[in-house]
């Protein structure tokens, strides 16, 4: 049913949630601002960073110029590689799904991380050459939930064969990512720990891909199942 799967690097194949929150967390620190992680969870996981920070200051209710918030996006970045620069597990199910998919059909990944980042996620995981193309937020001009990443995606897969958006598949961790896969009319899967009120917004939902094959979130998909528990 589907010839290519797009994901979404981080929360999806690798754990790095937390490292991300605590980044983040540290680097308003830093400004003397605070807010809690459950506060990080509702509104920030799964944004590209400086997204992120954006609605964590917001949610301080306090304000940042243009200028303060690079400085506190630039500090989440070097404290989030200083945290997996020590390592960073695979989420459950992620290698196995990732082995049984690689034969059958085409992978890539469309990541809110950096290139840099993104190279060593994938080297640590052994996988440098398992992804048919890696889009990162060096490749596209706006950021998720922008269609731009996804339109990069599938300008370059088309490049080597052409695959019909309803033959295509994103999985996806958080809203900024649902919003720009199904900008581009491709249907996604919520992975992970996303919040109820943002997976609702997916074509379905699975806590981890521990336990799944194509088909069976292809299933889920089709049938219009939004399972959030």
């Amino acid at each position: 049913m589907y010839e290519v799967l797009l994901f979404e690097l981080e929360g999806v194949l690798a754990d790095t949630g937390p490292a991300r929150r605590d980044a983040l967390l540290r680097s308003l620190a830093d400004e003397g601002l605070t807010i809690t992680a459950e506060q990080y969870e509702d509104a920030c996981a799964g944004f590209p960073v400086r997204e992120a920070a954006v609605a964590a200051v917001a949610m301080a209710g306090k304000s940042l110029d243009a200028t303060g918030l690079d400085l506190l996006s630039l500090r989440a970045e070097r404290y989030f590689a200083g945290t997996i620069g020590k390592g960073v597990s695979l989420t459950p199910g992620a290698r196995e799904f990732i082995e049984r998919a690689a034969p059958r059909v085409r992978l890539g990944i469309v990541t809110r991380a950096s290139r840099r980042d993104a190279e060593y996620l994938l080297g640590l995981a052994g996988w440098e050459g398992a992804f048919e193309t890696v889009i990162t937020c060096d490749d596209a001009h706006t950021q998720k939930p922008s269609a731009d990443p996804y339109e990069v995606a599938l300008d370059r897969l088309a490049r080597r064969r052409h695959s019909r958006p309803a033959r295509i598949l994103a999985l996806e961790d958080g809203p900024a990512g649902i919003l720009s896969a199904r900008a581009v009319k491709i249907r996604c899967v919520a992975v992970g720990r996303v919040p109820p009120h943002h997976a609702v917004k997916a074509d379905a939902y699975v806590p981890s891909l521990e336990g799944h094959t194509v088909e069976s979130l292809g299933d889920l998909v089709e049938r219009g199942r939004e399972h959030v528990r």
